[in-house]
């Protein structure tokens, strides 16, 4: 009877370590090359990418390991997939410590956010269509760019977008997966040299002194905020309790935002709730007692910790991807995120034109007063709103 007891723990450990390690999988797979876009954008030489990579993967590990284990629930974290393409778009425009100051803003706006009950109403309030639309627009241009290489690397190409329908036909679980190693064989084929000789070596910190410049912090600390609570956080906590779990909104929110402002220096733009990946760590396969299921987290903390010491090879190794490839990859990523941006900013039939006005102004990148598109589309968006529904009522 012990000798059955016993291989029925190493049975539940091994799920819990199978859990944990997709779970790290499919959020490096599916979102590690808009990190390095993001990091390259905004100016970052080689060993600053790495500084990204290594702030980002331990303070997930770290941040996952304490929650789960002080509160015993599956609480993971995950860097701001939907962050970094808000960098993408408008890092270039800042130079390294002012977008170094706009994250640490970032962070201590989460810090406040836990701490000010207010606050967080008042960020719920914002409706949903109009910051669904702002997302959308931002990820549109990444979606629309993986298209591109079918003129100039159509063989490429059409080895990327084959595979994809495949795979989203057969295991659509594993579509990244399978994509990146697609991705990895084709890049080998056109330069195997970058790959043969890898760098193992632990990444190395890289520090950037903050600067805290007023036009960072309107365009990238306000709408990097926004997007990490809307579209990470709170759906984060929709995902726990959805499997019957009661996050702890407020340590959470201060713990990580903290986080945030320590890693900020180093490169670590925002981590939040995870809410996709999360899933993995909730289910019933994981461990049928519930009150167990945060020894998979555990596990994915580890591997987060892993990866972000390993840093150096994820960077030699994309940063020799060609340029078409990293795109296709990005974009194929995002189009699923991209599609529920859309169905939820035109759902509603009283958002649907506010909406519009707030994807149309965010994709035409003007810059007023300072203010980049991306804030104006919302704040555009919701006077139409407000002005439309007074008139109304």
């Amino acid at each position: 009877m012990q000798k059955g007891m016993t291989m029925s723990q190493n049975i539940s450990t091994l799920h819990h370590i199978t859990a944990g390690f997709t779970a790290v999988l499919v959020g490096y797979t599916s979102s590690v090359v808009i990190i390095l876009q993001a990091a390259t954008a905004a100016g970052a030489s080689p060993a600053q990418i790495e500084s990204w990579l290594l702030a980002l993967g331990v303070t997930m590990g770290v941040t996952s390991i304490g929650f789960s284990w002080y509160y015993k629930m599956p609480i993971l974290t995950a860097w701001s997939t939907p962050g970094a393409a808000i960098l993408v778009s408008s890092a270039s425009e800042h130079d390294m410590p002012a977008l170094i100051g706009a994250f640490v803003v970032s962070g201590l706006m989460i810090v406040i956010t836990g701490l000010v009950s207010p606050l967080s109403r008042a960020l719920q309030r914002i409706p949903t269509p109009l910051a669904t639309a702002m997302l959308g627009a931002i990820l549109l241009p990444f979606c629309v760019r993986a298209f591109e290489p079918a003129m100039t690397t159509p063989y490429a190409f059409v080895w990327m977008f084959l595979s994809f329908i495949i795979s989203k036909r057969f295991m659509p679980k594993y579509t990244m997966l399978l994509l990146l190693v697609v991705g990895c064989a084709l890049a080998f084929s056109a330069d195997g040299e970058s790959f043969s000789n890898p760098e193992l070596s632990i990444a190395q910190a890289s520090w950037v002194t903050p600067m805290f410049d007023w036009s960072a912090m309107l365009n990238i600390s306000l709408p990097l905020y926004i997007v990490t609570m809307l579209s990470q956080n709170l759906p984060g906590v929709a995902m726990m309790k959805s499997y019957e779990y009661e996050t702890p909104v407020k340590p959470v929110l201060v713990g990580t935002g903290l986080a945030n402002v320590l890693s900020a220096p180093f490169g670590g733009f925002s981590v939040n709730l995870a809410a996709i990946s999360a899933a993995i760590c909730m289910n019933d396969d994981v461990d049928t007692d519930k009150s167990k299921r945060y020894k998979a987290v555990i596990w994915a903390g580890v591997f987060y910790l892993i990866a972000g010491l390993l840093a150096s090879v994820v960077v030699s190794m994309f940063l020799a991807f060609p340029k078409e490839i990293t795109h296709m990859l990005a974009g194929f990523a995002l189009l699923g995120t991209l599609m529920m941006c859309l169905q939820s900013a035109f759902d509603s039939p009283d958002y649907r034109e506010p909406a519009l006005l707030v994807l149309v102004v965010t994709l035409s990148g003007v810059t007023v007063l300072g203010i980049n598109a991306t804030l104006w589309g919302l704040i555009v968006g919701w006077l139409y709103s407000f002005t439309m529904n007074t008139a109304k009522r």
